[in-house]
């Protein structure tokens, strides 16, 4: 059998294989909340212009921020915590399933300066 047709009968083996596998793992169930807090949507956040937004549009658009401390320039950052945990179950082939827990924490830092905003920046560990 030449080189050729060698790597294409190899090359659908292994396409089959990965299109049986695929075909094998269903999501059973997926559910997903906030623990605490929760990030407005982007366009909240898009709507933040520094040196113009105020203090004021913040809190009344984006609520009571999680806490705030005073930068070494002396700006006060308004700190925006979110957990989301989404729990997902996943079955394999009917043999068995499986629970994936996963946690994502964000953070929304905004630098006040003179009542408006200076910089803010969205923190991921």
């Amino acid at each position: 059998m030449p080189r050729r047709q060698i790597r294409h009968a190899a090359a659908g083996a292994t396409i089959a294989v990965l299109l049986a596998l695929g075909g094998c793992v269903l999501v059973v169930e997926s559910d997903s909340r906030y623990r605490y807090g929760r990030l407005h949507g982007g366009a909240a956040l898009d709507a933040i212009q520094p040196g113009a937004t105020t203090r004021a549009w913040v809190v009344e658009n984006l609520g009571q921020p999680s806490s705030a401390y005073v930068n070494e320039a002396g700006n006060e950052v308004l700190r925006y915590l979110t957990v989301r945990e989404q729990d997902t179950e996943v079955a394999f082939f009917l043999l068995f399933d499986i629970e994936v827990s996963e946690e994502e924490v964000k953070t929304l830092h905004i630098e006040i300066e003179e009542d408006c905003v200076k910089s803010f920046w969205l923190e991921r560990p």
